[in-house]
């Protein structure tokens, strides 16, 4: 009778582990796949679900159930588009299969438990959740790992080390109580602390990744700001010779009058080329976006520093998208397309903002040098790997673009590259 009690136990404490750890693991896949992030409040209501529902005694329909309970919870999660909820089910279920399938056998092979697996049912359990553990904590290290790809820091490698190493010591505890103490309830209480040491570490790491995007964000505005700052000054450089040249714009006629009366053309050439070349250091350009037009501004002197010739269309009544997205993807963009240019002997660059519709139109075509090599949407040069757009730039661009619903188009011909983005604009 206390065995059948004590089993019943273990079943119960083992249904709670799993459904848990499934329903975090549900947590990030569906948070990554519906680009959101849930609140606490529905986070604690699927948590009580979750708890309430391991204490339901198992039946031969479990697997069933299991699943409409989740589908359920991806349809309160995705407030209640059971497409949606369907499809990202399916995804996941495909993902938790195959990577625990490939944990499971690579698992078995570092700590040849497989008699032991044969043998001891209660391994069996603990098995399977220390698999699902690890295919959870592989999956947040590579989600984390892909968002932090800009971040070059010692301590998220500490993180992830220290992370997979509690994963480690976790299976070895777990192997060593089951071989040398079968019938020890002291596992199960060591199980549950490293469970939840490993919970803590994973979150640890989400806010220190969320700290360093916070600081990555503020450094990029400082910059924006500055930026913007040594446009305006720039601007108003301009407006003041423009308004000295009209104060002795009187004075100017009549000495180039002078000049003319003397039939001294080379003179008058030169007195009128003096005139422009006090107002040629900037080009105004005008985007309805202070932020923007200081970028583009700035991207364009750079090119011209390297000898590059710059074309911008700009005919756009105002920008409606945020600060840092429309940044990333135009910036981005035109330092690819100086790298490229700035390899050719004649480089150059087009670059186009218009606006169709409710959609703004990004286009921008430069002259690069070698063969281009496309790769898994990412493109590089038979001449230099870092002249066209690929790594970082490009998949921070593809990704802000996907989170605004727009779309992106590259192509290339010989000794030519263009992108064309289209995003949604209106107010």
């Amino acid at each position: 009778m206390e065995a059948a009690s004590m089993y019943l136990i273990y079943k119960l404490y083992f249904s709670l582990i799993n459904n848990l750890i499934i329903v975090l693991f549900l947590f990030r896949f569906s948070e990554n796949n519906m680009h959101t992030v849930f609140s606490i409040k529905r986070k604690i209501i699927v948590f009580t679900l979750a708890s309430l529902y391991s204490i339901v005694p198992l039946s031969r329909f479990d697997l069933i159930i299991s699943n409409v309970f989740f589908l359920l919870t991806l349809y309160y999660l995705s407030d209640f588009n059971l497409k949606q909820s369907i499809i990202i089910l399916i995804k996941f279920e495909i993902l938790l299969n195959i990577a625990s399938a490939i944990i499971c056998f690579l698992h078995s092979l570092l700590f040849s438990d497989a008699q032991l697996l044969y043998d001891n049912v209660i391994y069996q359990d603990y098995k399977s959740i220390l698999v699902e553990i690890i295919a959870y904590v592989v999956y947040c290290l590579y989600c984390n790992l892909f968002k932090s790809n800009t971040i070059k820091n010692m301590y998220l490698l500490l993180f992830n080390i220290t992370i997979l190493g509690i994963c480690l010591l976790l299976s070895y505890i777990t192997l060593y109580i089951c071989y040398s103490l079968p019938k020890s309830y002291m596992l199960s209480a060591i199980f549950a602390i490293i469970f939840v040491l490993i919970i803590i570490c994973i979150s640890l790491y989400d806010k220190f990744l969320a700290v360093i995007e916070e600081n990555t964000n503020y450094r990029f505005k400082l910059e924006l700001d500055k930026m913007e700052q040594e446009y305006s000054a720039k601007l108003d450089d301009k407006l003041n010779q423009l308004h000295s040249l009209r104060h002795d714009m009187k004075n100017h006629l009549i000495v180039i009058d002078g000049y003319a009366s003397q039939h001294n053309d080379r003179k008058i050439h030169e007195y009128i080329h003096n005139i422009s070349e006090d107002l040629s250091l900037t080009n105004t350009v005008d985007s309805g976006s202070h932020i923007v037009s200081a970028l583009i501004a700035e991207k364009e002197n750079k090119a011209k520093s390297q000898n590059i010739r710059c074309e911008i269309n700009i005919s756009i009544p105002g920008i409606n998208i945020d600060d840092f997205s429309i940044t990333t993807i135009i910036g981005n963009l035109f330092d690819n397309a100086i790298k490229a240019a700035a390899e050719c002997e004649h480089g150059w660059i087009r670059f186009s903002l218009t606006q169709t519709g409710s959609y703004m139109n990004i286009v921008i075509e430069n002259s690069y040098s070698g063969n281009i090599i496309e790769n898994n949407g990412e493109f590089t040069s038979t001449k230099n790997d870092n002249v066209l757009p690929h790594g970082i730039g490009i998949k921070n661009v593809r990704k802000v673009v996907s989170n605004l619903n727009g779309h992106i188009d590259f192509s290339y011909a010989s000794g030519y590259f263009s992108v064309k983005a289209e995003l949604p604009n209106y107010s």
